[in-house]
């Protein structure tokens, strides 16, 4: 079965709109909370909130106007919104603005584990991101700090390569181009090479 994406330009982001066949994964709005929150999509899937509450509501981002459902009134779902980039993304409701939840999407990495001569690639985003660019850090397991290894990355992926055996997390943000506005960090993979 083939599924067709409506594009939405939104402060210079591509969001897209799923089509009805898309899965999406489903928040819950009542009041005066979003359930499940935090909530984790894989790069590219889509959240879907739906008002069970008597109150309307609405899901608006924290970051520069990403999404914003508009107002949902009782017993209305939004459309599909879908997350092509990795990072947390935090929003809120517009109406009651102490309404808060996040949407957590991790990066990908492949393979895991591999030998010195193996190079991994660390996929970022499942589309471009005009206006946006990416932060890449790394971390040495088990204690090591996070320590920023890419910045300003806008290709969908990068490379690893390393010739000594040892693990690294990895983790990456959405980054608006000409400013200090970023999602929060996604959720860390980890590479082992032995």
């Amino acid at each position: 079965m083939r599924r067709g994406f409506i594009a939405v330009a939104s402060s210079a982001l591509l969001i897209l709109i799923a089509s009805p066949a898309q899965a999406a994964s489903q928040v819950t709005i009542q009041d005066y909370s979003f359930s499940p929150t935090p909530i984790a999509v894989g790069q590219g899937g889509s959240v879907v909130w739906n008002n069970n509450g008597p109150h309307a509501h609405t899901s608006t981002s924290d970051l520069a106007s990403l999404w914003d459902t508009g107002t949902l009134a009782s017993g209305t779902p939004s459309t599909a919104v879908a997350f092509p980039a990795a990072g947390t993304y935090a929003y809120h409701c517009s109406i009651h603005p102490f309404m808060h939840g996040k949407v957590r999407v991790p990066i990908k990495v492949s393979p895991a584990s591999g030998s010195t001569s193996t190079v991994f690639t660390i996929t970022l985003a499942s589309t471009s991101q005009t206006g946006y660019s990416f932060d890449v850090q790394k971390k040495v397991q088990p204690s090591g700090p996070w320590t920023f290894w890419k910045t300003g990355v806008t290709s969908l992926s990068v490379t690893f390569h390393h010739t000594s055996a040892g693990s690294w997390r990895f983790r990456s943000r959405l980054h608006k181009n000409g400013s200090t506005a970023t999602s929060g960090w996604s959720p860390t993979k980890m590479v082992t090479i032995s």
